[in-house]
């Protein structure tokens, strides 16, 4: 591992000395980002809807902002060493709620950069090669997103519902792999943590033939930003979810196309150690996780899927379960005007004491059309099902239900 540090650190170092060689040239600094806003309702199961009023879910109507500002700052030597950053800055009037509802930082993701025609470097805080290169249905959802949107917003997927019996079982919501998209199940309202946009250190090769491929290690999954959000050896020990290091993720992208139909193919690896976990009265496996996609698209349409698995699943009600999903859908695309349907269905197995397996599936159909340049009004509707088939009837958990989404977003 000290090899690795020392070799990443020299081709920094050779980089900035190459910089340095040229005559210096300030960098241009593009300013981008987007406002979105956003009006929900949705219908589940009665028990989860909590009648008395109590939860975020009782109310029939909510709506929701979400505004980021992007700095991109480029800058290239006249020898051709590309370098800069990118900085992601949230614009909300409350804690992002993408990542966890106590994230009170100012960004989602920085990062520095480096890039040559040997490929390019990028060191911060950010998401990692593989999820950089995933092919899925999501990736040509329209609307809010489709089946990687914001749909679980605005219900309760939880097993601890006010009404609700108590269940341990957890739910696999969203596609991507559990580091990249910073899942590990599912517990509550919100499902994206921190975790996805851990600090870390990538490398992507140029795209030959149609082919790009990239790798990232984590340390840390627990350590985002500054010296603030340093965590401890044993992090595991208090928080069981996460307790993840020494992360890598590999991904290979092909995009090619023969006379006017296109294909985009894509696999995914991570790998992962578990920190020792005192919580627990055994020792967790480390994670593993392969994911493989393929779509093609063809006069304005677009079809996919994917197929994930994560091997010793570990996360807060059970230790060393295995994981699965798969994502299935097509978009088609008529000048300003986009539509698709998206579904992706997922199973955690061998939860708990019980044996249970937790499914959820979410059938996702969505629209929107660009007004004017950056301007694009969307409308979406999912139907999802989070079923746990624990054979104790009392605490079983069947909970289904749709989600209405209409919004506007502007792209500047």
């Amino acid at each position: 591992m000290k090899k690795i540090l020392l070799a990443t650190t020299a081709v920094g170092l050779f980089a900035a000395g190459a910089a340095h060689a040229d005559e210096l040239k300030s960098p241009v600094i593009t300013v981008g980002g987007y406002a979105d806003f956003q009006v929900g309702t949705a219908s589940q199961e009665g028990v989860y809807e909590n009648a008395a009023g109590t939860n975020a879910f009782s109310r029939d109507l909510h709506s929701r902002t979400d505004t980021e500002i992007h700095f991109k700052i480029d800058g290239k030597t006249d020898a051709g060493l590309g370098y800069g950053a990118y900085i992601e800055l949230e614009a909300d009037t409350s804690p992002d709620d993408a990542t966890s509802t106590s994230n009170t930082g100012n960004s989602e993701r920085t990062y520095i950069y480096v890039e040559s025609a040997f490929g390019r470097v990028e060191a911060g805080a950010t998401g990692d090669a593989a999820d950089a290169l995933r092919v899925d249905a999501s990736k040509f959802a329209r609307g809010a997103g489709g089946i990687g949107g914001d749909f679980y917003n605005y219900v309760d997927l939880s097993d601890t519902a006010p009404n609700a019996a108590a269940s341990t079982s957890q739910y696999y919501i969203l596609p991507g792999l559990p580091t990249a998209s910073g899942l590990n199940g599912e517990v509550g309202a919100g499902t994206q943590t921190n975790r996805a946009t851990a600090n870390k250190i990538s490398y992507y090769t140029p795209r030959i033939v149609g082919l790009q491929a990239g790798v990232s290690y984590t340390p840390d999954q627990d350590e985002r930003g500054t010296a603030t959000g340093f965590s401890g050896s044993n992090n595991g020990a208090t928080n069981a979810t996460t307790g993840l290091e020494n992360a890598w993720n590999v991904g290979v992208n092909y995009e090619g196309s023969f006379n006017d139909f296109g294909t985009d193919a894509s696999a995914q690896a991570e790998w992962a150690n578990t920190e020792d976990n005192l919580v627990a009265a055994t020792a967790r496996d480390d994670l593993q996780a392969y994911a493989f996609g393929l779509s093609g698209n063809y006069a304005g349409f677009t079809a996919g899927g994917s197929y994930g698995i994560i091997d010793e699943f570990s996360n807060t009600a059970t230790l060393n379960t295995e994981a699965d999903y798969w994502t299935l859908g097509g978009a088609y695309e008529f000048g300003p005007f986009g539509t698709s349907v998206t579904y992706m269905s997922s199973t955690i197995e061998n939860q708990g004491a019980a044996g249970n397996d937790a499914e959820f599936s979410n059938l996702s159909v969505g629209a929107d059309y660009q007004l004017a340049p950056g301007l694009v009004p969307y409308v979406e509707v999912n139907f999802f099902q989070a079923e746990d088939d624990i054979a104790n009837t009392a605490t079983a958990v069947d909970n289904e239900g749709t989600v209405f989404l209409v919004g506007t977003q502007l792209n500047f």
